[in-house]
């Protein structure tokens, strides 16, 4: 995460429900308050709270393994290019990757974990207009995060609905465990 990031920096990036804002301390570490939502059974909360707390690469590195946790060799030919896309994004976020990521996430069939993800890939940088059009369109502030929260709820379904908030649970744990390592740190 980012230096001297507070849970609350991370909240003011997003809306959170008022029953989650009130676990909220004054400058609570931000995995401190992914665990207190979680324990509080705020397991979605939890999920956008790290999307938006981490930096994309490191939360489409997250999403891609509760993917592959949810869903394992079981992708469509077009789920399974975006998959690869966002993780060849991840490991070379060069603007080549980004914008095969951005093609290979409009042929996936929504709903799509793979989808999203490669779609947060493509939403970190450079022009998301079509192609062809006269001007050029910026992605909005923390749209990779919001990909990757639908990514990693849509992975947190595919279970048994008594399953999910375990599952949420895990996910939530393995976030914090990639803020911790920060494992790309190499050209970041």
């Amino acid at each position: 995460m980012d230096k001297i990031l507070t849970a609350a920096n991370v909240c003011a990036r997003f809306k959170l429900k008022d029953d989650a804002t009130q676990l909220l301390r004054e400058g609570m570490d931000p995995c401190e308050f992914a665990i207190a939502l979680v324990e509080n059974e705020m397991g979605v909360d939890a999920v956008k709270f790290m999307a938006h707390a981490l930096p994309a690469k490191e939360g489409i590195w997250w999403g891609c393994l509760c993917m592959q946790h949810a869903l394992g060799e079981n992708l469509s030919p077009p789920d399974r290019a975006a998959a690869t896309a966002a993780v060849r994004w991840v490991m070379q976020p060069t603007e080549e990757n980004r914008a095969v990521a951005g093609a290979t996430a409009q042929a996936a069939p929504p709903p799509s974990v793979a989808g999203a993800l490669a779609t947060a890939a493509f939403h970190t940088s450079g022009n998301i207009a079509p192609p062809g059009l006269p001007f050029s369109k910026a992605p909005e502030p923390f749209a990779p995060a919001r990909a990757i929260v639908l990514a990693v709820k849509l992975a947190s379904i595919k279970t048994q609905a008594t399953n999910i908030p375990k599952i949420q649970r895990a996910y939530v744990e393995l976030a914090i465990q990639v803020a911790q390592a920060r494992l790309f740190r190499v050209g970041e």
